[in-house]
């Protein structure tokens, strides 16, 4: 079985990789989990991989025809092809609080959904900005797969998670209480393995002979820039600092976000003399 997981720099997804591994090996079984940095910046697009089977693994390469793929942001699901290599009749499972029959999938996959933001805050993991989102997410995981055991993770958690294992454990519980499965509804079709052209894919790493004007860095950003045009006294600095030319102007010399160039560093916000701008959790 291979796992691939889609996260955000700060949410836990290479950590949840490896806690999936941990409880395979708990649970009898010959794992692996490797992660995949692009940029290592916090909020930016981070993939981790995860394999588990009953011998031992020999194969070491990145997965590109997984079984499931777990999305811990749902913005990604607008950004990066997650869906890329599924095989049919596998599983995509997304931490949102939309019904698992609205993901975006081909019919022949199955979907699952577990609102996994709520359920980290209501147990005091990570910030209403970034929730720390992947113990609840692997509870939803074996909740609708049984790859691992619950058993396993609550044991795992209790082994490799310093920082608040009691209220990790109890997050994967409610995960898996709380997730929901949509079945596949149509007999399985031949899903392409080359990228839908309507997505934007982004480079893995920085592209030191492409200008940042040229890169959309949209899928970096967990917080949005919101300008507060009553209190902007046109002072410029936002743009003078911006590091990814992500700012324009209006006709009445009012400053405009270029959202598929900001990648949510929160500059703007820091150098504005009145404190025009303001950083906003997206969804």
């Amino acid at each position: 079985m291979e796992i691939r997981f889609h996260g955000r720099g700060g949410q836990g997804a290479v950590i949840a990789s490896e806690l999936l591994a941990q409880a395979a090996f708990l649970d009898g079984r010959e794992p692996q989990s490797f992660p995949f940095f692009g940029v290592e910046r916090r909020g930016a697009p981070v993939t981790a991989y995860a394999r588990i089977n009953d011998r031992p693994i020999q194969v070491r390469t990145s997965i590109e025809r997984p079984d499931v793929v777990v999305v811990l942001d749902p913005g990604l699901l607008n950004t990066i092809p997650v869906t890329e290599g599924l095989k049919e009749g596998g599983l995509l499972l997304v931490n949102t609080r939309r019904a698992p029959e609205e993901l975006p999938a081909p019919p022949s996959i199955r979907r699952a959904t577990v609102d996994a933001s709520r359920i980290a805050l209501s147990h005091g993991l990570g910030t209403p900005a970034m929730p720390i989102v992947n113990t609840a997410t692997l509870g939803a995981l074996a909740g609708a797969t049984g790859i691992v055991t619950l058993g396993a993770i609550r044991e795992a958690i209790d082994l490799y998670v310093p920082s608040h294992p009691a209220e990790n454990v109890r997050a994967s519980e409610e995960g898996f209480r709380s997730v929901r499965v949509a079945e596949s509804t149509a007999a399985p079709l031949a899903v392409s393995a080359g990228r839908s052209p309507a997505l934007l894919v982004l480079p893995e790493g920085p592209i030191a002979t492409t200008p940042s004007y040229g890169i959309h860095t949209a899928a970096w950003r967990s917080l949005t820039p919101v300008v507060h045009l009553e209190r902007c006294t046109r002072c410029n600095f936002c743009w003078k600092f911006c590091p990814d030319n992500a700012i324009d102007f209006d006709a009445h010399g009012y400053p405009v976000i270029r959202l598929e160039y900001c990648k949510g560093c929160g500059i703007c916000a820091e150098e504005c003399p009145p404190r025009t701008i303001e950083m906003v959790a997206e969804g």
